[in-house]
């Protein structure tokens, strides 16, 4: 047989076993990469929520540096509103680099349900410990200072403790 022969014979397209197993890899890569891809956003956002809870430490720190005292709400002001609660902690920290965002947790999903809503922009993942008006309070006791409204995470819910460090409300106090 002449080489022009062969030429002619073989065609430039896929053979269907070779589009199934190309499509098989594809389905198998993609089966693979999703859940790695999920881990890893998930872990992207709890790094993001305890990056959250130092600046929210941070705020406090350099408010109670900056007035001599911890600040804290009148006990009758906000009458159990969780608005008027948060709206006090996020305009009151503001001028120390505490915008709203900052009080929400990536993984909390009400935050996702009250985007659209009015009083949304005075919601916060993160409650803070209510302490005296001796200004050494906040130091004086290993009490955490601020905690996660929930357990985003799976762990239990992030703590913030006076040293700036983050850890989960299943072993708060490991390592100290």
């Amino acid at each position: 047989m002449s080489v022009a022969f062969l030429r002619s014979r073989i065609s430039p397209g896929l053979t269907l076993l070779e589009l199934i197993v190309a499509i098989s890899l594809g389905i198998l890569l993609v089966s693979l990469v999703v859940p790695i891809a999920s881990t890893f956003i998930q872990r992207g956002k709890k790094v993001r929520c305890m990056s959250n809870m130092r600046t929210i430490h941070s705020g406090l720190l350099g408010y109670w540096t900056d007035k001599g005292r911890w600040p804290q709400m009148e006990e009758g002001r906000f009458n159990y509103s969780e608005v008027d609660f948060f709206r006090f902690w996020i305009t009151e920290t503001e001028p120390y680099g505490l915008s709203a965002e900052t009080w929400v947790c990536p993984m909390d999903r009400a935050f996702e349900r009250l985007a659209g809503e009015e009083n949304s922009e005075f919601y916060a993942s993160y409650v803070v410990t209510r302490f005296d008006e001796k200004n050494n309070t906040p130091f004086r006791w290993n009490q955490p200072w601020a905690i996660e409204r929930g357990a985003f995470h799976g762990r239990g819910s992030h703590i913030l403790m006076p040293d700036g460090s983050v850890s989960d409300s299943q072993s708060p106090f490991s390592g100290r």
